[in-house]
C-alpha cells in the first residue's frame, strides 16, 4: 500500500519534526518524497542515504532546505542513481556533533524562551510540558540554546529532558498527521468511506490528525479527526507523517488568548491535561514492558535491556509529573471558568429582573415594549453577547444540560415544552408569562420542566 511503513520510513521519523522546526514546509515531507530522498545522495555530505544512515543524513541543517517534496538532488535519473548506489564506498555519516539531539520540556507550568541567555532578556515564546525542541548549543551552563517550531532561543536547561529519556519521550508525544497533497484542488473530508457526504475541505499544506494505525490502512481511506468531528480522506490525496508538539510564539499566544473566553482557556488547558495523561499512561506501559524483560528469570537479559528499563522508568516518572502539573493547571482554569460563569449568570438574572411588569407580546422581543417568552430570554442574553434563537425549543440546544433544579444557578434557562424562562435562584424564575401577567417572577417548577440549560459555565 502507498502508506505502509517500511524500515526507511521508520528511520525518518525525526526528519519531519526537524523540518517543521526549521521552517521547511511540512507537506514536503510526504511518504513518497521521503522514500525518494532516501535513495539519493546527501548533497551536503556526499554520502549515499540508506535506511541505516537516513536519520542522521537527512536531518542536517543544510540538507533540510534542499531535500523536499518531489525534489531530486544529484542523481537525476534512475540509471545514474543505481550506478551511484552500487558503486558507493562505505562512508561515514555526519560527525557526532552534527547529529540532532532532541529535548523535551518538563516545566511545572511552562518554560519561557528568551532571546539571550538571561532572565532579563525578551521572552519570545513558551514551551509547555512535553513540547519537543532541537538542542542547538548546550555547553553545560544553566542555559541551553534550542529550536522549536518557529523559534530559536535560550531556555533554562534544568527544565529539559535530554538524552535517551528525551528520545523515548519524544516518540510517545508524537502523532500521525495527514497533509493535503493535491496542489490543484482542495482535499475533501468525507463523513463516511464514500465519495458522497463531503463535510469539509482541506487546503494544500493544511494538516489534520490521523486517528488510525497506518499499518492497518488497506482500503484507500484514512480516518481523521477535524473540528467538525470524525471523517475520512482518500489516502491518495494526502501524505501521512509524524508531528511533534512544539513551542508557541509570543504572537501565537497573544492571538490565542486575546479573544478567548474563560471557557476557551479552560478547554485548552483540559486538552493539554488529557494529552499529558495519555502520554503518562503510554510511558507507564513502556516501563512495565521493559521491566518485565529484566525481571523474567527464565530469559537472559543484557546490559542494554537493563539500560532500557532504567530509561523507561525515568520517562514514566517524568511523564506522570507532567500529567500531574497540567491537571493542576486545568483544574485551576476550570475553577476560574465556573466562578466567571456564576458571576455572569447572576448578572443575567439581575438584568432580567428590571423588566418585570413590562408587557407580553406574542412574537415580540422588546424588553420594554413587549416580548414573548423566547424573545425575552433572547433579548436578555443578547446584552451579554449571546445569540439565542427566537424559539423556545431551539434554545434547549444551547449551553450544557443541568440535571435538576437543585443544581441550577442564576442565569440558567428553565425550559418547558412551549415555554422558557430565566432562573434567578431560590427556586424562582423570571419569564414573559402571558398577555395578562406580562413579565413576572414565578416558581421555576410551577409546571413540568423539560430541560435546564447553562449558558455561562
Amino acid at each position: 500500500m502507498f502508506f505502509r511503513r517500511s524500515k526507511v520510513l521508520t528511520g525518518l521519523v525525526t526528519f519531519t519534526m526537524a523540518a517543521a522546526m526549521m521552517g521547511v514546509p511540512a507537506n514536503a515531507m510526504g511518504y513518497s518524497a521521503r522514500m525518494e530522498a532516501a535513495a539519493d545522495l546527501n548533497p551536503v555530505t556526499g554520502n549515499v542515504i540508506t535506511p541505516e544512515n537516513a536519520q542522521t543524513e537527512l536531518i542536517a541543517d543544510a540538507v533540510l532546505p534542499i531535500v523536499g517534496k518531489g525534489q531530486k538532488t544529484k542523481a537525476e535519473d534512475d540509471k545514474e542513481r543505481k550506478a551511484v548506489i552500487e558503486g558507493a564506498s562505505e562512508k561515514t555519516s555526519l560527525k557526532q556533533e552534527d547529529k540532532i539531539e532532541l529535548a523535551v520540556a518538563a516545566p511545572n507550568v511552562y518554560l519561557n524562551i528568551h532571546t539571550d541567555p538571561s532572565l532579563g532578556s525578551e521572552v519570545i515564546g513558551k514551551l509547555y510540558s512535553n513540547d519537543v525542541a532541537k538542542i542547538i548549543q548546550d555547553s553545560g551552563s544553566d542555559w541551553v540554546k534550542i529550536k522549536s517550531g518557529k523559534l530559536v532561543g535560550y531556555v533554562l536547561g534544568e527544565y529539559l529532558v535530554k538524552g535517551d529519556e528525551a528520545a523515548l519521550l519524544s516518540e510517545l508525544v508524537k502523532k500521525n498527521v495527514a497533509f493535503a497533497d493535491n496542489s490543484d484542488n482542495e482535499v475533501e473530508v468525507h463523513r463516511y468511506k464514500s465519495d458522497k457526504g463531503v463535510m469539509m475541505t482541506v487546503s494544500q499544506g493544511e494538516q489534520i490528525t490521523v486517528e488510525e494505525d497506518m499499518e492497518d490502512e488497506t482500503d484507500g481511506w484514512i480516518e481523521v479527526s477535524t473540528e467538525q468531528g470524525k471523517g475520512y480522506v482518500k489516502s491518495e490525496d494526502v501524505s501521512v507523517t509524524d508531528a511533534y508538539p512544539v513551542a508557541e510564539t509570543a504572537e501565537e499566544q497573544h492571538e490565542r488568548i486575546e479573544n478567548a473566553t474563560v471557557k476557551d482557556i479552560a478547554d485548552d488547558a483540559q486538552m493539554k491535561a488529557d494529552k499529558a495523561s495519555e502520554v503518562a499512561q503510554a510511558a507507564a506501559e513502556k516501563a512495565e514492558e521493559a521491566a518485565s524483560i529484566v525481571e523474567d528469570e527464565e530469559t537472559e537479559h543484557t546490559k542494554a535491556d537493563e539500560k532500557a528499563a532504567e530509561t523507561a522508568l525515568a520517562v514514566a516518572e517524568m511523564a506522570q509529573v507532567a500529567a500531574d502539573n497540567t491537571k493542576v493547571t486545568a483544574d485551576t482554569a476550570k475553577e476560574d471558568m465556573q466562578k466567571h460563569g456564576s458571576e455572569t449568570g447572576e448578572a443575567v438574572a439581575q438584568f432580567a429582573l428590571q423588566f418585570v411588569g413590562n408587557p407580553y407580546v406574542w412574537g415580540g422581543s422588546s424588553l420594554t415594549h413587549g416580548t414573548d417568552c423566547s424573545g425575552f430570554t433572547m433579548a436578555v442574553y443578547a446584552n451579554f453577547g449571546v445569540g439565542l434563537p427566537h424559539y423556545d425549543a431551539s434554545q434547549r440546544g444551547y449551553g450544557i444540560g443541568i440535571d435538576s433544579l437543585s443544581d441550577a444557578r442564576p442565569g440558567d434557562l428553565i425550559c418547558f415544552y412551549g415555554h422558557v424562562g430565566i432562573y434567578i435562584g431560590d427556586g424562582m424564575m423570571v419569564h414573559a408569562s402571558n398577555a395578562r401577567d406580562g413579565i413576572k417572577v414565578s416558581r421555576a417548577d410551577y409546571r413540568s420542566i423539560a430541560a435546564i440549560r447553562r449558558i455561562f459555565y
